[in-house]
C-alpha cells in the first residue's frame, strides 16, 4: 500500500498541478497534522501530502481525538502556501473536496457548518485547517546570498500564509460499537455496502483538492459551492462556544454565511450575529 500511495505523486498532480506533487506515506504517526507541520517548517513545497495508515493521536476540532482503525480510512494532511487572502476558504476547500469524493461514489453528502461532512446526518468526515503568518510562509531560495531579488522575496513572504489542512475520511470504518454515538458515524463502505479501495479514494480526493485550490489560486472563490452544500442553513440552532465550564450559548436561526465562512445567526429579535467558531446543535422544534 505504501508504494501505491506514494506512486500517486506526479500522476495525480501532473506537471501543472500542485496538491499531490509530493506524497509521504507512513504506516503510523501521532498525527498527520504534526508530521505535516514538521515538513512545512523544513520547507515542504506547496501541495505536499502526508498520509498515514494509523494515527495514535489523531485530532479534530477543540482538541478532540479522531478514531480510526489501522489501514481502514484516509488520514491525511496537506501543506499549503496560499496568499493570505485565501486563508478563510481553506476549511471550505477541504470539506468540499470530501463532498466531491462522496458524489463520485454516488453518495449525497452535505456539510454541517463548519467542518463535518455528513450523509443523512451521519458523520462521514471531519476537516481542520491551521495556519501561521510570516516569512516561513513563502518558499524561499535556500542560497546564502540574498541577491538582487531579496526585496521582492520579502514582499512575497508578507503576502503568503503557511497552512495545513487535515482530513479524516471514513472509508472502510467498522461501525460496530459506534451506533448511537454522537455524532453517529458512517463510511463510504457502509453507504455502498462493500469494501472500497483506499488508493482510489485518495486519488479522487487529491484531484478534487487540487482543482479547488487551483481555482482559488487563480482568483476564483469556492464560497458559493460550499454554501450550496451546507445543511445547517435555514434551521434553528444552538451555538456553544468558549472553554469548558465557561462556555456561552447562542440560539437562533442559521440564516446565512458570509464571504469568509462565518455563520450568520439571527436571534429572536431579528438581529444577525456572525459566528466564527463554536459547536452547532440543531434545536428540537417538535
Amino acid at each position: 500500500m505504501q508504494r501505491e500511495f506514494e506512486n500517486l505523486a506526479g500522476p495525480v498532480a501532473g506537471s501543472d498541478h500542485t496538491v499531490g506533487s509530493v506524497i509521504h506515506h507512513f504506516e503510523a504517526v501521532t498525527s498527520t497534522m504534526d508530521v505535516a507541520w514538521e515538513q512545512a517548517n523544513k520547507g515542504a513545497v506547496d501541495g505536499t501530502v502526508i498520509v498515514a495508515d494509523h494515527q495514535s493521536q489523531g485530532r479534530g476540532r477543540f482538541d478532540r481525538s479522531w478514531v480510526s482503525e489501522p489501514g481502514k480510512d484516509i488520514l491525511c494532511s496537506v501543506v499549503l502556501r496560499p496568499r493570505v487572502s485565501l486563508t478563510g476558504e481553506l476549511l471550505m476547500l477541504a470539506a468540499l473536496a470530501v463532498v466531491d469524493v462522496a458524489k463520485s461514489f454516488g453518495i449525497d453528502a452535505g456539510i454541517k457548518w463548519p467542518n463535518d461532512v455528513q450523509v443523512a446526518g451521519k458523520k462521514l468526515a471531519g476537516v481542520i485547517a491551521e495556519s501561521v503568518y510570516g516569512p516561513v510562509a513563502h518558499e524561499r531560495d535556500q542560497s546564502n546570498d540574498p541577491g538582487p531579488d531579496c526585496e521582492s522575496q520579502d514582499q512575497n513572504a508578507a503576502e503568503h500564509v503557511l497552512a495545513v489542512i487535515g482530513i479524516g475520511l471514513n472509508v472502510n470504518f467498522n461501525l460496530t460499537g459506534y451506533e448511537g454515538t454522537m455524532p453517529d458515524p458512517t463510511s463510504i463502505s457502509a453507504e455502498l455496502g462493500g469494501q472500497v479501495d483506499r488508493v482510489v479514494v485518495l486519488k479522487r480526493l487529491l484531484r478534487s483538492l487540487d482543482g479547488h485550490y487551483s481555482e482559488l489560486s487563480a482568483g476564483g472563490t469556492i464560497v458559493p459551492a460550499w454554501r450550496a452544500k451546507l445543511t445547517t442553513l435555514g434551521k434553528m440552532v444552538t451555538i456553544t462556544s468558549g472553554s469548558p465550564g465557561g462556555s456561552t450559548k447562542m440560539h437562533g436561526l442559521a440564516h446565512d454565511v458570509d464571504s469568509i465562512g462565518r455563520l450568520i445567526v439571527r436571534d429572536a429579535d431579528g438581529r444577525n450575529w456572525p459566528v466564527s467558531a463554536g459547536e452547532v446543535t440543531l434545536q428540537d422544534t417538535s
